[in-house]
């Protein structure tokens, strides 16, 4: 009686714990899928890398028309030849995935993507050089404390910039950050805009003042970028607020004569032929102007190249020399200007370029600059300069020592040497005096220029 009491029991005690775990796997809530982060996409300023033949900071060779992007953080920066952190950049429709192979632009540690940026004081996905701009964060300046003039956050590599994207001048991007999620896709992106940025710790800087206004000299005949007789070629382009009429176009330098790609020409209406003092004025905003712009004169069917220093002329009229236009009817007087230049990735600026008139009225100044012994006499070298048409034509004379008169040599040669001889064992001084284009003929000095007891053996 008692053993059948007791199975009757567990019986009954097996039956409330069964029951009691199938309550429990029915009230189990149906797990759901783990949502699938997109990666966020910001709207950045761009630039172009270029920079061809350098070294990324990943040890990459940077080629012609190359692929990648560059981050203003080491954090980011895929080993050379991997994309282990990529981007997706969208621009007008166009969109490409790059790697990461470099860092800038101006900053290193400005990982603004990430939540735990390093700039805490600005919004995720506003750069610190964007913030500086605009802002005057930082004081306008980037971490090594230079002035920052462009609001750039990524810069693109050229083939990435021209080929994929079709872009002819830095601009606004919306850049993915693929690390961060999922990738949206061509087209798909949601662009996020970073709210307004908090007060930096550090006071504004006060605005820049309004650019100056840019004065031409009267009688002066000024072609300006963008205006009649400006023709631009080639590519990429970026405009500037400053210079002649509120603006100038720029491009960036480089030093490869089979990277150069962009140029212009200007060409003016001269009202008649002259004398003109070529002046090209050099803006003064942007900053990181090249110190090597070559501009290339023509002028009575010949060409003079002159190389100014844009940085240490910048907010001033550089004289590129006085020339002679309108004398070669098949010639038409023109300044060409590329960006070819000594230097890598600075800019170059293309602005106003004024023909002034000038009236050559100075005579030009020529000498003896060497006698050399040769054979049984001596080599006569001369020469001169004059500081607008030219030096024509020279005139020498030549005088017994010690007390001999002056007699007439040379007159009226382009020559700038001649062999006088034979001596006899006698010494003779020389004079020179130069004509220039203009007419203008300078007296002829009280005294000789040299003798043969300075000649060279």
């Amino acid at each position: 009686m008692r053993d059948g009491k007791l199975r009757h029991l567990l019986g009954f005690v097996a039956l409330f714990l069964f029951a009691a775990t199938a309550a429990q796997v029915q009230a189990a809530p149906v797990a759901e899928e783990p949502k699938q982060i997109i990666a966020a996409t910001y709207r950045i300023f761009a630039t172009r890398e270029g920079l061809v033949g350098q070294v990324t900071a990943n040890g990459h060779i940077i080629q012609p028309r190359d692929r990648f992007v560059a981050l203003p953080s080491w954090t980011v920066t895929s080993p050379n030849g991997s994309d282990k952190f990529r981007v997706r950049v969208t621009y007008k429709g166009r969109s490409v995935i790059a790697p990461v192979w470099d860092v800038g632009p101006w900053n290193t540690n400005d990982d603004y993507w990430s939540p735990n940026r390093r700039y805490r004081d600005l919004p995720v996905g506003r750069p610190m050089a964007e913030a500086a701009v605009f802002d005057g964060y930082n004081g306008g300046l980037d971490e090594r404390g230079r002035r920052i003039r462009d609001p750039n956050g990524i810069d693109i590599a050229d083939g990435t910039f021209w080929d994929d994207l079709q872009m002819t001048r830095d601009d606004w991007v919306e850049v993915s950050f693929l690390w961060l999620g999922a990738d949206p896709g061509p087209g798909a992106a949601v662009v996020i805009t970073p709210p307004a940025a908090v007060a930096p710790a550090v006071p504004p800087a006060p605005p820049a003042p309004p650019a100056k206004p840019v004065e031409v000299e009267a009688g002066a005949i000024a072609v300006d970028d963008g205006a009649a007789g400006y023709a631009p070629q080639g590519e990429p382009w970026s405009e500037a607020g400053c210079g002649l009429g509120g603006k100038h176009s720029w491009t960036k330098s480089t030093a490869s004569p089979d990277k150069a790609s962009a140029s212009a020409a200007w060409a003016p209406q001269l009202p008649a032929p002259g004398f003109y003092e070529l002046l090209a004025y050099i803006p003064e905003c942007g900053g990181g102007a090249t110190a090597s712009a070559r501009y290339r004169v023509f002028h009575d069917g010949a060409t003079t190249e002159v190389t100014v220093d844009q940085q240490a002329h910048a907010g001033s009229w550089a004289s590129l020399g006085t020339f002679h236009f309108g004398g070669d009817d098949n010639a038409q007087p023109r300044v060409e200007l590329g960006d070819l230049a000594a230097d890598e990735g600075r800019a170059v600026r293309f602005d106003a370029i004024a023909w002034a008139p000038r009236v050559d009225t100075a005579a030009p100044d020529a000498r003896v600059v060497e006698i050399r012994r040769k054979d049984n006499g001596y080599q006569i070298t001369w020469a001169g300069g004059d500081n607008m048409s030219g030096v024509a034509t020279y005139d020498v004379q030549v005088r017994l020592l010690p007390k001999g008169g002056w007699t007439d040599w040379k007159l009226g040669v382009s020559d700038t040497g001649a062999w006088w001889g034979p001596d006899e064992g006698k010494h003779f001084a020389f004079r020179v005096r130069g004509a220039d284009w203009a007419g203008n003929r300078e007296p002829w000095p009280e005294g000789a220029d040299m003798d043969t007891t300075q000649a060279v053996p």
